[in-house]
């Protein structure tokens, strides 16, 4: 057949390589070997480097010059190649915000409520705002969007993308996995503790609200109840409300009452021995709490139902899960703002301390957290993008997950920084004096 070079022929015929633009122009289509030619279809045409556009003009070329079938059989209309752009083994994504509320969720979690506030407030308050938006810029952003990239085009996870991509780099692809499975295993952890203190919730007094003596210490210290005994005109301390009689025979009992140094709160007190059980070392193992081992088991279940169907459900669920923590975030920051003393550690939060950039440390800081926000080299990405469509703008995608992540993590610092401005005004203590440790900024 003129036109078509020998090895061509061959391998249109035996497989799904097309011909080169130059080489179908040369096609004599009135030839009985070019009919007895099986070309490939659509699925064939798909993701190769043949130009569509140059399909396009042939086929208009060729219709006019010649009326044959052949331009209609190799190069349909363009809009077919869009109907087959899903991955009907793998499945894709069913609705147009499954993804983009799927990355929301997988993004914006516990690093931007919980860790962000934390390094703001170690790291000279508003000043870490400076280091945490430019390591956005310059390494989360990019990666982000590389591995959305990566995923999508090739439509695998990160084990096979990386086994087809480059055998050398296989590891990186269980790594990513190990990494993923050791984090689902302490944030499943974080939701049993949030079912546990739902349950416990279902109450008329919060069992937090005082201290009970079975898991409580001296010096814990409720307000509540500090308030009722100074009504009565006594004295609280040590959990025990003095009258003025009792008071004579307790030593300095004013100054010591007054000292709150030594205070500890009650949802503390609560968390570290009746929800936790903390032992006083690794060495000392203590006992199963059956109360948390439901709670995880319900946790485990959750996660079972919503990955259940693959991305027919987990697309759904995000729905819910990725929005809901939007307003609770919001009904939390209208309640903070209420509280005295919120505004003492809403300015602590804004005012930066500029002399902290020169630190290593502070930037240091600000780029793991950025890994711990938008995630990425852990697989997440990944996975969630190999689920996309293949011409989804995946760009547009992550840069509205990477804005919406850095603009949640600094929502969530007035959220958190208004409750302990009233920490600090219900401990008579500086806002800097507050938290001791990062887990306790709950």
């Amino acid at each position: 057949m003129s036109g078509i070079s020998r090895e061509h022929r061959e391998s249109i015929s035996n497989g799904p390589l097309l011909p080169t633009i130059d080489e179908l122009k040369r096609i004599d289509t009135s030839t009985a070997e070019f009919q007895e030619l099986q070309l490939p279809r659509i699925d064939g045409l798909r993701r190769t480097d043949t130009g569509l556009s140059d399909l396009s003009s042939l086929n208009d070329d060729k219709a006019s010059n010649t009326g044959s079938a052949f331009p209609l059989y190799l190069a349909p209309d363009l809009d077919d190649f869009e109907t087959g752009d899903e991955e009907p083994d793998r499945g894709n994504w069913t609705g147009k915000f499954d993804f983009l509320l799927s990355l929301l969720g997988y993004s914006v979690g516990l690093g931007n409520v919980w860790r962000f506030p934390y390094l703001v407030y170690n790291n000279g308050g508003g000043a870490f705002l400076l280091p945490f938006i430019v390591m956005m810029l310059v390494a989360g952003l990019p990666l982000m969007f590389m591995e959305l990239a990566f995923g999508q085009y090739a439509s695998l996870g990160p084990i096979a993308i990386y086994e087809k991509f480059s055998p050398l780099f296989h590891g990186l692809g269980y790594g990513m996995v190990i990494i993923s499975s050791v984090v689902c295993l302490y944030y499943n952890m974080i939701i049993a503790w949030s079912l546990f203190y739902l349950f416990a919730s279902w109450s008329a007094i919060l069992p937090w609200e005082q201290c009970h003596p079975r898991w409580s210490t001296e010096n814990c210290y409720s307000f509540k109840d500090a308030d009722e005994c100074k009504d009565s005109n006594g004295t609280y301390f040590h959990r025990v409300c003095y009258n003025q009689s009792a008071a004579v025979f307790v030593p300095n009992l004013t100054a010591l009452a007054a000292d709150g140094s030594q205070r500890r709160l009650p949802a503390e007190q609560y968390f570290d021995n009746e929800v936790l059980g903390r032992s006083h070392g690794i060495d000392e193992m203590g006992e199963m709490k059956w109360q948390l081992v439901v709670s995880l088991f319900g946790a485990w279940f959750i996660v079972f139902l919503c990955l259940s169907k693959g991305v027919q459900t987990s697309g759904k669920v995000v729905y819910f899960t990725a929005l809901f923590p939007y307003l609770v975030l919001v009904i939390l920051f209208f309640r903070g703002i209420t509280l005295p003393g919120a505004m003492d550690g809403i300015k602590w939060y804004v005012i930066p301390d500029w002399s902290r950039l020169t630190t290593a440390k502070v930037w240091g800081d600000a780029a793991v957290q950025i890994f711990f926000a938008l995630s990425p080299a852990w697989g997440g990405l990944i996975t969630l993008s190999s689920y996309n469509k293949f011409h989804n703008n995946c760009y547009k995608d992550a840069l509205i997950v990477a804005v919406s992540n850095v603009l949640t993590s600094i929502f969530a610092g007035f959220v958190i920084f208004s409750v302990i401005g009233f920490l600090a005004h219900e401990l008579d203590k500086q806002v800097g004096d507050v938290i001791e440790q990062g887990r306790n900024m709950f």
